[in-house]
């Protein structure tokens, strides 16, 4: 990895060894009346287009490569970020696609190396009548360390470094309306996790299956009220002891869909979770998920999200712990400053904390929450068990200055903290990265 790494940096530098004669074509067009600066390729971001492309150079400083406590890797990182969108919208038919290659160089502060994500968006929906509405979408990322994933019900879930990853979600759905005020809709989904590096594989590797019923009624044109019912199965390449880690999950909630005005709109969800796992034991928790946006100015939104939500356990926990249940709070803002500065930020902040051991409770030894083939026992208080937590933080802060629709100068900042209330388990850290760079849209 380093080698090769190396040999691009040297090619880079070849490459700019250009006789005189060659420049002078480039220093013309910098001087003359038709300059690349008066180009106007297209409007960045326009939505009207129905294709578009836009890359990102950017450098920058990360203090804690490797996301750990204990050592850090810190240094100058660069990257390269280019992105694909393509749409084809017709009369009853419409697909879009999305697609986000990022390389992050270098992948380890003594080593080199190169880190790598894919992300890949596609969707299509098609009427095939008045009443009747199908929708397909598929989701596939390649990447390292997932640090922050949403769940089946948008709530922000935490998840710890763990090598790199594969995570392909497909899904689908109709939505019949079956009288002027009543829908019926039904959404179903496909995912799975695949973790390259051995000792994550083993206990993290698994499917996920979801279906959705909704019965919807308009109260008016801004009002949608439902009844929902929502089956999640997960099934584990390793299921633990007595097949543990398998499990089946219900949750019953009502939802509101309210537009209050053009400016605010509110989405809310309440319900109660039952899982059932395959060695016996259960865990319950109230559902609930709620989305507030508000558009205060031209251009400019702030949206706020709470949720909280009962889910399989994550990286790092799933060999000792069935579930977790998970509290979030994500704010977002995206503020336009001016016709060419923008300013983006958001705050995320989710409590994890970890139910259904693998003994299902039953055990009053110790329990073992380190990890192979090094586990630390600690003894559960009282002869029960323990319920270790963590708390994860995340902060950005983006300015976007446009010079031309076309070119545009890029400065970000991020901020994570994850803390647990037992090391042993989970690795608490710190991390800051900064960077700034260009982007060019066509």
């Amino acid at each position: 990895m380093a080698r090769r790494g190396q040999r691009k940096v040297r090619g880079a530098k070849r490459g700019w060894r250009v006789p005189f004669q060659w420049a002078a074509p480039f220093l013309f067009l910098l001087t003359a009346r038709v300059s690349l600066a008066q180009w106007d390729f297209t409007h960045a971001g326009d939505p009207n287009r129905l294709w578009g492309a836009a890359v990102t150079e950017s450098v920058g400083y990360d203090d804690n490569f490797n996301a750990t406590q204990k050592n850090p890797e810190s240094g100058e990182r660069s990257s390269t970020d280019v992105r694909l969108r393509a749409s084809v919208p017709l009369e009853r038919f419409f697909a879009g696609m999305q697609y986000d290659y990022n390389i992050i160089y270098p992948r380890d502060a003594k080593f080199g190396g190169i880190e790598e994500t894919h992300n890949l968006n596609l969707t299509a929906n098609y009427t095939v009548s008045p009443r009747l509405a199908l929708s397909a979408s598929e989701t596939f990322i390649n990447s390292l360390d997932p640090k922050l994933v949403q769940g089946a019900g948008g709530e922000a879930v935490t998840v710890l470094q763990s090598g790199t990853y594969i995570y392909d979600n497909v899904g689908g759905g109709l939505i019949y309306s079956l009288a002027p005020r009543w829908n019926l809709s039904l959404n179903g989904s496909w995912d799975i996790w695949r973790y390259q590096e051995a000792a994550s594989a083993s206990n993290n590797d698994h499917e996920d299956y979801s279906a959705t019923v909704s019965a919807l009624y308009l109260l008016d044109t801004r009002t949608t009220v439902g009844l929902n019912y929502q089956y999640v199965q997960n099934v584990f390449v390793n299921a633990g002891p007595n097949n543990g880690l398998d499990a089946v999950s219900h949750t019953l909630y009502l939802s509101l869909v309210r537009r209050f005005n053009p400016r605010l709109s509110a989405s809310l969800n309440g319900g109660y979770t039952i899982r059932e796992a395959q060695d016996g034991s259960q865990s319950t928790s109230p559902s609930a998920y709620g989305q507030f946006v508000y558009n205060y100015g031209p251009e400019s939104t702030i949206t706020l999200t709470l949720a909280q939500a009962l889910s399989s356990a994550t990286v790092g926990v799933t060999g000792e712990f069935s579930a977790q249940q998970n509290t979030s709070l994500v704010l977002q803002m995206n503020h336009r400053v001016s016709a060419r500065l923008r300013v983006i930020g958001d705050i995320t902040y989710v409590y994890s904390s970890f139910t259904q051991p693998l003994n299902g409770g039953s055990a009053a030894g110790p329990i073992p929450i380190g990890g192979f083939p090094d586990p630390t026992f600690i003894p559960p208080p009282g002869g029960g068990t323990v319920t270790p937590n963590d708390q994860t933080l995340v902060l950005h802060l983006g300015l976007n200055y446009a010079f031309r629709n076309w070119i545009s100068a890029v400065m970000d900042y991020d901020y994570t903290q994850l803390s647990s209330s037992e090391p042993a388990l989970i690795q608490p850290y710190t991390r800051n990265q900064i960077s700034t760079g260009i982007t060019l849209t066509y």
